[in-house]
């Protein structure tokens, strides 16, 4: 009896001590406890562009969705410059990290994006960086769990519409 209780102990604390290295982690998603990445909820994404828009000039817009973790603070401290700068190295070095929705916009134009562009994937969270010829960080959080996500892309800086009642960056 005491050889068992023993181990009993043993064995709590063990997983005790596991438990705050995250070495359960991968046990903890498969029984559902830990976070997982979620498909968005977005019934359609648009991207609508004033008349003046980035000084009237055509304009690169990514909607990125993370598909590891580990990428997520790295991409979410970019300006969108160091993000385009960057992009190509970033889908060969992380190929199954992300997808990207690249769209070129000019202004006035109002662009939906197909469903099937997006609706598949499973993301930890997405991020829209926009190219403005201006200086800025020109980067957004999409809330995943809203039913639509419009980019409001303006003279020299851009809003996401449709995502109301969500802390930006949450992902549920």
């Amino acid at each position: 009896m005491t050889n068992a209780l023993g181990r009993m102990a043993l064995a709590l604390l063990a997983a005790a001590a596991l438990a705050g290295c995250g070495a359960l982690s991968g046990a903890k998603a498969l029984v559902g406890l830990a976070p997982a990445p979620v498909k968005p909820d977005w019934a359609n994404v648009t991207l609508a562009a004033a008349p003046d828009a980035n000084a009237d000039s055509a304009l690169a817009v990514d909607i990125v969705l993370v598909k590891d973790p580990a990428l997520l603070e790295s991409l979410s401290a970019m300006s969108a410059a160091k993000y385009f700068g960057a992009r190509e190295n970033l889908l060969r070095t992380f190929p199954d990290g992300l997808t990207v929705l690249a769209v070129e916009i000019t202004p006035g134009q109002l662009i939906r994006l197909q469903p099937e562009r997006y609706r598949k994937e499973r993301a930890w969270a997405a991020l829209a960086f926009a190219n403005y010829a201006n200086p800025g960080e020109h980067r957004l959080r999409l809330a995943l769990d809203r039913p639509s996500c419009v980019l409001q892309l303006n003279a020299q800086e851009f809003v996401a519409a449709g995502m109301a009642g969500t802390t930006p960056g949450t992902a549920r």
